[in-house]
């Protein structure tokens, strides 16, 4: 009973984790629609510092971390390489079919690390497959954190990640929440042929 109990807060708590992505994008950037015939269009090198920034992820109570200025690396991952914080890191998305890419970082034209995201085009973008994190240990520590990615590209060829995240956790006498949704864009430095 006590297991059905867990499994049946779980659940209501995946459902009602992340507000949607629809109309997350500012209208004063155009995207370019992609599709399953087209989606090699997000292909290319990246700056890992954003460029511009829309929106706000809201932590409670505050903890020093400004969602507004977050990595590439980090908007896509939900655990970064330590090196993927770095301003310098270039980021080259390659996708090797329409469900998966690769994600690299480079450093002074070296490879670093090399990741993989898998997710579905639908809408003119590229759905990151939803990332979440739950650490069950009542009544001692509870967390849970989803997040959720779509990928597009803007007309000037600059990436705009659209990113909305819930987070709870709390551990005997401290907790904390973050909530919200962002639009980031990260400019282009290079395209993939």
């Amino acid at each position: 009973m006590k297991i059905h109990f867990t499994l049946l807060i779980l659940t209501i708590l995946v459902l009602s984790s992340c507000k949607s992505l629809k109309n997350l994008s500012p209208q004063d950037y155009e995207i370019q629609g992609i599709d399953k015939e087209n989606y090699s269009l997000l292909n290319g090198t990246y700056k890992n510092v954003q460029d511009t920034v829309f929106g706000e992820i809201v932590h409670m109570p505050g903890r020093g971390i400004n969602e507004n200025d977050l990595k590439l690396n980090d908007r896509l991952f939900l655990f970064v390489p330590e090196y993927g914080y770095y301003d310098s890191l270039d980021v080259k998305i390659d996708f090797v079919s329409k469900r998966k890419c690769v994600v690299s970082g480079l450093y002074q034209s070296d490879l670093i690390f090399s990741k993989k995201l898998r997710g579905k085009i639908k809408k003119g973008y590229f759905y990151v497959s939803p990332k979440f994190l739950i650490v069950p240990f009542f009544p001692i520590a509870y967390v849970h954190r989803f997040k959720r990615i779509r990928i597009g590209k803007t007309n000037s060829n600059n990436l705009v990640i659209d990113h909305t995240e819930r987070m709870w956790a709390f551990a005997l006498i401290a907790g904390a929440l973050e909530k919200g949704r962002v639009t980031s864009i990260y400019e282009q430095i290079e395209k993939q042929k």
